[in-house]
C-alpha cells in the first residue's frame, strides 16, 4: 500500500518590496503543487516581514521543532530563498530536517539527489546570500547619498523635530520644549524616572504618542543632532571601528550645521559626562534599583506576593526590571510585568486622580458615604442604647430581689451574664462615633505635594502607596484596585487593564527599529 506524503508548507515574505499578498500567492502555487503530486498537506508556517538572512523567525524555528516529531515528510517552500538566503543557515537546518527524515523540495526549483541537482542548488543559495548582501549595500549606498545632503533617511524624525517636503529636518516647537526639559533636568542630576514622571505628568508624548519610557530617554541624550550635527550610521562605524574596518567606517557621516540645533553643545557635552561618569558607577546604582510598588502586586494564578526583579540581559547588558511572582519559574508560571512601565503609569494616574476636578469629585462621593453612615448611624446607635437600656435595667430587677432576700445560684449567674453584655454593649456605644464630612481645603494639598516630592523617594513611595489598595496581576491583564478614601471612609475604584495597553503607552524600541528600517528600504 502506498503511503501519501505528509506536507508542511513554509512561506515567507521580508519588508523588501514585498506585501502580505506574497505569501498568499505562495501558499497557492505550493497547494496547487501538493495538488498535482498528490501530497497532503498537514501544516501551513508563515513569518510575515522576516528577512531570510536570519534564522530568528518564530514560525521558521517552530517548523524545524515540529520535523522532529514525526508530523510531517516533506518541508515545501515555494523558492529555495523562501528557507534561507544564508549557506550556512541552510545547510545548518537542512541537516536537522534530514537527521529528522524530513526532505526539502522547492515549487520552482526541483531537485534531486543528483550531482547535477546538488551543484545546482548550491549556486542558488549563494545567488540568493549574494542578491541579499547587494540590496544591502545598494540601500546603504543610496542612504549615505541621502545623508550627504543632510536629509532625513527614513523612519520617524528624532522627537523635536518634523521634515520639511525636502526631507530636512525642522524645529517642532512644542516637541522641543521636551527635549530642553529632558537635557536640562538630566543635567541637574535628576534621574530618568524623576524626568519621565514630570514630562508625562505635564502631558508630554513620545513621536509616536506614547508616553515617556527609559529607552526613549536614552536614545534622546545621545542624539548629537539636538546640537546642529547631522549625524548618520555613528553606531555602525562605532562597531565597525571596533573590527578596523576602514571601508565600513568611511559610511560614518557627520556634518556641523547640517540641521538646526535645540540644545547648546556645551549642554550636551555635561549630559555625555554625567552619563559617562553613571556608566562607570553602574554598580553601585544597580543595587540601588527602586520599586515604587512594592508589596501592592499581587499574583492571581497563585496567590503570593509579587516582587521587584533586576537584570541585565544580552552583550550590551540591556537592564530590564520587572515585579515578579515570588515563586516564578517554580511553582507559578505567571508573566512577569515591567516595573518602568507600572510605576510610570501608577504615579500619572495617582496625579490625574489628585487634579481638582477629580479630587473634587472623590470629595462628594466620599461624603455620600459619610452621610450615609452618619443616616445609619442614628438607627445602629438608638437599638445598641435599648439593648443597653434592657440590660440596666434587668440588672436592676435582680438587684431588689436580692435585697428581698432572694438570693440563689442561678440568680447570681444570669447577673454576671449580664455585666458581660453590659461591657460589650458600652464598648460599641464608645466606638460608635459619627463621621465628619470631608473638605475639600482638607485635602487640596495633595496635589501639589504629588508634584513636589521628590521621585525614588520613600516619601512618594509611602505617599502613592496611600491610594493604591492592590494590584492583582494575571498573564494577559491586571486590575488597579485604588482607595480614594482618604482615611475617612474606603472609596474602592478598580481599573482594569491589558498587558498590551501598558506596553502601548511606553515607546517599544524593537518595533521602532523594525519599522525605520522598513522605511530606509522602501525609500531606496
Amino acid at each position: 500500500m502506498l503511503s501519501i506524503p505528509k506536507v508542511a508548507q513554509y512561506a515567507r515574505f521580508s519588508s523588501d518590496n514585498q506585501r502580505s499578498e506574497s505569501i498568499d500567492a505562495q501558499i497557492r502555487a505550493m497547494n496547487q503543487f501538493c495538488k498535482q503530486n498528490h501530497w497532503q498537506v498537514v501544516s501551513t508556517y508563515t513569518d510575515e516581514a522576516r528577512s531570510a538572512t536570519t534564522d530568528n523567525r518564530p514560525q521558521f524555528q517552530q517548523m524545524i521543532a515540529d520535523s522532529g516529531k514525526g508530523l510531517f515528510d516533506i518541508v515545501l517552500v515555494h523558492k529555495l530563498d523562501r528557507f534561507s538566503r544564508d549557506r550556512y543557515d541552510s545547510a545548518i537546518y537542512k541537516k536537522k530536517l534530514k537527521k529528522n527524515h524530513v526532505k526539502l523540495c522547492s515549487v520552482l526549483e526541483r531537485m534531486d539527489d543528483s550531482p547535477e541537482s546538488i551543484m545546482m542548488e548550491a549556486v542558488l543559495e549563494g545567488m540568493s546570500e549574494y542578491y541579499s548582501k547587494n540590496l544591502a549595500r545598494e540601500v546603504m549606498k543610496g542612504m549615505n547619498e541621502t545623508a550627504l545632503q543632510c536629509k532625513h533617511t527614513g523612519g520617524c524624525p528624532p522627537l523635536g523635530y518634523d521634515l520639511d517636503e525636502n526631507r530636512h529636518l525642522i524645529v517642532n516647537e512644542q516637541e522641543a520644549q521636551a527635549v530642553k526639559i529632558i537635557f536640562q533636568m538630566f543635567a541637574e542630576g535628576y534621574g530618568y524616572t524623576a524626568i519621565i514622571d514630570h514630562l508625562n505628568a505635564h502631558g508630554y508624548k513620545t513621536k509616536r504618542g506614547k508616553m515617556f519610557g527609559k529607552n526613549s530617554l536614552y536614545e534622546i541624550l545621545s542624539n548629537e543632532k539636538y546640537t546642529g550635527v547631522f549625524v548618520f550610521n555613528k553606531a555602525a562605524a562605532r562597531a565597525d571601528g571596533k573590527r578596523n574596518n576602514h571601508a565600513q567606517k568611511d559610511s560614518y557621516i557627520r556634518i556641523e550645521g547640517g540641521c538646526p540645533a535645540i540644545i547648546g553643545k556645551k549642554l550636551f557635552a555635561q549630559v555625555q559626562r554625567i552619563k559617562a561618569k553613571n556608566k562607570r558607577n553602574t554598580g553601585c546604582y544597580h543595587s540601588k534599583e527602586f520599586y515604587l510598588l512594592t508589596g501592592k502586586l499581587v499574583c492571581d494564578v497563585c496567590g503570593k506576593r509579587m516582587i521587584g526583579n533586576l537584570r541585565f540581559s544580552g552583550r550590551s547588558k540591556t537592564r530590564l526590571a520587572t515585579y515578579r511572582c515570588n515563586t516564578h519559574r517554580t511553582a507559578c508560571n505567571n508573566k512577569e510585568l515591567n516595573k518602568d512601565y507600572l510605576d510610570a503609569y501608577i504615579a500619572v494616574l495617582i496625579g490625574e486622580r489628585l487634579k481638582p476636578k477629580n479630587l473634587k469629585r472623590s470629595v462628594a462621593k466620599v461624603n455620600q458615604q459619610v452621610q450615609k453612615f452618619n443616616h445609619d448611624f442614628d438607627a445602629n446607635h438608638e437599638a445598641i442604647s435599648a439593648q443597653y437600656n434592657e440590660v440596666q435595667d434587668s440588672l436592676a430587677n435582680i438587684t431588689r430581689a436580692i435585697e428581698k432576700g432572694i438570693f440563689t445560684d442561678d440568680l447570681l449567674q444570669r447577673a454576671e451574664q449580664l455585666e458581660n453584655e453590659k461591657t460589650k454593649l458600652e464598648t460599641r456605644l464608645h466606638e460608635l462615633k459619627l463621621l465628619e464630612p470631608l473638605q475639600y481645603e482638607d485635602v487640596a494639598y495633595l496635589h501639589t505635594q504629588w508634584k513636589e516630592l521628590k521621585r525614588n523617594t520613600e516619601e512618594f513611595r509611602t505617599f502613592i502607596q496611600q491610594f493604591v489598595k492592590a494590584i492583582h496581576v494575571r498573564p494577559y491583564d491586571f486590575d488597579i484596585v485604588l482607595d480614594m478614601g482618604f482615611g475617612v471612609v474606603e472609596l474602592r475604584e478598580t481599573i482594569s487593564m491589558r498587558r498590551g495597553e501598558l506596553y502601548e503607552m511606553f515607546d517599544s524600541k524593537a518595533k521602532e527599529q523594525r519599522i525605520c528600517l522598513k522605511n530606509q528600504k522602501a525609500d531606496t
